[in-house]
């Protein structure tokens, strides 16, 4: 009795666990610019980080040798699974409370077959 007993709930786990069935992960990527040689950079909350992950690169615009230049920064967005979570991007010194100097919200949504959706939006 004890082993169908566990045979069931087993059975309830691993259904549980297929609700992904067609789901494959998308991609996108986000581009930024800014300057980490003044101390600012990117800061990314991420609401629900069950339903995207993020891969963070960056590129140095400027000359060899030149102080102050510019770089951009890339972030791959990848789906995780089905849902709405939020992305909110601050431009700013991380050891200083002043308000960002910029700020960008991405309002994500993943459908059922991994899509994203990527919508920014501004903060009232």
């Amino acid at each position: 009795m004890k082993n169908i007993l566990f045979a069931g709930l087993a059975l309830m786990i691993f259904t549980g666990c297929t609700t992904t069935k067609g789901f494959k992960s998308d991609e996108t990527k986000l581009y930024l610019k800014g300057n980490p040689t003044t101390g600012f950079s990117w800061i990314l909350y991420i609401e629900d980080a069950s339903i995207v992950d993020k891969e963070e690169s960056s590129e140095y615009l400027g000359a060899d040798g030149v102080v102050g230049a510019p770089s951009r920064f890339c972030y791959t967005i990848r789906s995780l699974k089905p849902g709405n979570t939020t992305l909110r991007f601050e431009y700013r010194r991380p050891w200083e409370k002043n308000p960002p100097l910029e700020l960008h919200i991405y309002d994500i949504s993943v459908e059922t077959d991994g899509k994203l959706l990527i919508q920014e939006r501004t903060e009232d």
